[in-house]
């Protein structure tokens, strides 16, 4: 029967801005209902470039970014200022946990099994070789699963932010595990609709969620999380459907067409493959898309920060463009080499069930509440979040050498958190020309309105620095730049 309906359904969606449901038993063989009409067309809106809202009216969704208005941004900014599971989603988890192992979990034998399965899957995860098995599900939501759900809502609004995320979307979740990433951006979309909501903007959303995933025990968990999400979601204003998951390794996983953003978070570096290997598997993923957003999410540690960057390298000679870290100040390229750099954005509230888990004498190993990860957003279309260009005026770090002891202006991007501590602030900097790692040095007691503004860049934001004291730390192999009191910054870009 769906047959029919979907012929008549494309053409009334090719010749027409809007129609309504009702409207198609004028030309079906067999009158439906509309929720019946509805539900066998569901799954066919995305492609047929249709909202229907719960009246049952048909209009032509027209893609364009989402609204991000000085108004809209704020509010929305608000709901992340205290970082936490939502209400909803720690629930969600709590449940899954007790229909699992009882809601004695957390203590007698479950419980230290559990805790020695959070330690070895720490070890497991640095060393690249992570398992599965029903057990390290549980330790997996409990100790890694609240800190990414939190800070792939900030990636989300940093996409929102830059025009990079539309009203009709398809998304790939690439490594899916048991659904953080999905489950975040279900509820990014949800927050943000509300705001929308509150301000009298009219948006209709159409998503479309695919994933990759090769253990079935987190296809399992991903299903039921993200099906009980969606089962208490009013989609009114918004469309979502989520496919069957992909059970494959993403190497060899089907290459998905025509995907708007493609995620890979915490994943590559669990292939154990070098930089190159790494490179060729997003490439291959994104080659069945003409212009997607590719998001990759790495640890913070040295290893895996280092090793993304020389990924971000091998994609760049692919023909990817980076949005955003870095900035290629000077318009060269790159080597990614030495380069270790990483976004900090604070620590989320603990949920009460990795409370639960962590009631021991050793509280400290089994919480883990701190957002700090290395990233890279990238595009095929040349798009950048920064379009600056240094001029003659400034001094390119890869020339420092030549200069130490000397005061020079420079035009850099700020690439870390404050690295040092309240006396001393210390941020990693970089203009794209040097492998030697650079950074500038302000002294608590030299801080005035002259060079206050380097507080203000934010990670990735450019600084212009004008009679910055150049000197060599040789023991680190490094550059530092003094910032003094009469130094001037700006931000620029």
């Amino acid at each position: 029967m769906t047959t029919e309906p979907l012929s008549l359904a494309k053409y009334l969606a090719s010749s027409r801005s809007e129609f309504a449901l009702s409207e198609m038993n004028q030309y079906l063989s067999r009158r439906c209902e509309e929720k019946e009409l509805y539900e066998l067309l569901k799954s066919h809106f995305y492609d047929l470039d249709l909202f229907c809202d719960a009246g049952y009216k048909c209009t032509k969704l027209v893609k364009h970014a989402l609204p991000a208005d000085e108004a809209v941004v704020r509010e929305l900014e608000a709901l992340f200022k205290n970082p936490q599971l939502p209400a909803r989603v720690e629930k969600l988890i709590n449940s899954y946990i007790e229909r699992s192992c009882g809601k004695d979990w957390h203590t007698g034998e479950t419980g230290l099994l559990i805790r020695e399965n959070i330690v070895k899957q720490k070890e497991e995860y640095w060393g690249g070789k992570p398992q599965y098995p029903k057990i390290r599900i549980i330790s997996y939501l409990l100790y890694h699963f609240p800190v990414y759900f939190c800070q792939f809502q900030y990636m989300l609004l940093e996409l929102w932010r830059g025009g990079l995320l539309t009203n009709k979307m398809s998304i790939l979740d690439a490594g899916a595990g048991p659904g953080t990433i999905t489950l975040s951006t279900l509820d990014f979309i949800r927050k943000l609709q509300d705001v929308y909501s509150k301000n009298k903007i009219d948006v209709k959303l159409n998503i479309r969620i695919d994933s990759i995933e090769r253990a079935s025990e987190n296809i399992d968990c991903y299903k039921e999380l993200t099906s009980l999400y969606l089962s208490g979601l009013k989609q009114e204003d918004t469309i979502v459907t989520i496919n069957e998951p992909v059970r494959s390794p993403i190497e060899s996983a089907p290459v998905l067409p025509n995907v708007d953003l493609m995620v890979f978070s915490n994943v590559l570096a669990e292939m154990g493959a070098p930089p190159s290997q790494r490179a060729a598997v997003v490439e291959r993923a994104a080659s069945g898309s003409e212009n997607p957003t590719v998001v990759i999410i790495e640890p913070a540690d040295l290893d895996n920060s280092k090793a993304l960057r020389v990924t971000q390298h091998a994609l760049v000679k692919y023909g990817f463009t980076v949005y955003s870290p870095c900035s290629f100040i000077w318009g060269l390229e790159c080597s990614g080499e030495n380069c270790w750099s990483f976004q900090e954005l604070g620590n989320i509230r603990a949920p009460d069930f990795m409370e639960r888990i962590a009631n021991t004498g050793e509280f400290y190993r089994y919480i883990n509440t701190d957002m700090k990860f290395s990233f890279v957003i990238l595009r095929k279309d040349g798009l950048v979040k920064h379009k600056y260009l240094a001029k003659g005026k400034f001094m390119r770090l890869s020339n420092l050498k030549k200069h130490i002891e000397k005061r020079v202006n420079i035009a850099v991007s700020v690439m870390s958190g404050n690295l040092g501590d309240e006396k001393t602030f210390v941020y990693k900097i970089c203009d794209g020309t040097t492998s030697i790692p650079c950074y500038a040095v302000l002294p608590a007691y030299h801080i005035s309105d002259n060079n206050s503004m380097l507080f203000e860049a934010g990670y990735g934001g450019i600084v212009e620095i004008y009679g910055t004291l150049v000197r060599e730390n040789k023991a680190l192999s490094s550059y530092n730049l003094l910032i003094m009191r009469n130094t001037m910054v700006s931000v620029a870009g």
